[in-house]
């Protein structure tokens, strides 16, 4: 059950990792003040999701080597 939990928190890591990269991709270089601090939000969350999918993975990663 914990197996499935991980795996599924990382599907949405995932799929929430693309929205923010196809954002990102879609930003235009004359951009607002405004449109800058979004920017570096979303580029914040980017990061803090990376990171938690990282750990989530290292978990998955423990997990496997404990039944191995």
């Amino acid at each position: 059950m914990t197996n499935e939990r991980l795996i599924l928190a990382i599907g949405q890591m995932e799929r929430a990792l693309s929205r923010i990269e196809t954002a990102q991709t879609r930003a235009k270089s004359g951009q607002s003040d405004h449109d800058r601090k979004a920017d570096a939000d979303l580029a914040a969350r980017h990061h803090t999701l990376k990171t938690a999918a990282g750990q989530a993975l290292a978990g998955i990663d423990a997990i496997l080597a404990a039944k191995g």
